[in-house]
């Protein structure tokens, strides 16, 4: 089970970059909550805007998998983040999101996000 937990985190993760939306709904649950700091995502339509309003941002996303641990249904992700902007600076960092997974699919996920000074 968890083999198959990291790999549905891996590919929700490269989302970014692949812009594979059709695994969307494979992915993400119908109620799908993304908790990130103070906004919230609802649903693969609302994934669906916030990774397409990313794009618009960004010409370039790379994203990468630096560690994943799982307990149950959970899955710890440690990533990164490295993206140049259309307009500005680059933005790099690295993040921390906990996924809750049910029947196969991501139900919730709770995100921070520490940008390189």
């Amino acid at each position: 089970m968890p083999e198959e937990n990291f790999e549905l985190v891996r590919q929700f993760n490269q989302l970014f970059v692949t812009r594979d939306l059709d695994l969307l709904e494979r992915l993400v649950a119908p109620d799908f909550v993304a908790h990130n700091g103070d906004t919230e995502v609802r649903g693969p339509e609302g994934w669906r805007r916030f990774l397409e309003e990313s794009w618009e941002q960004f010409e370039r996303v790379d994203t990468g998998i630096d560690e994943l641990i799982a307990d149950g249904s959970l899955v710890a992700e440690r990533w990164t983040f490295d993206a140049t902007p259309k307009n500005g600076e680059a933005l790099r960092g690295h993040g921390i999101t906990v996924h809750r997974i049910v029947n196969g699919r991501l139900q919730e996920n709770w995100a921070i996000f520490h940008p390189e000074q």
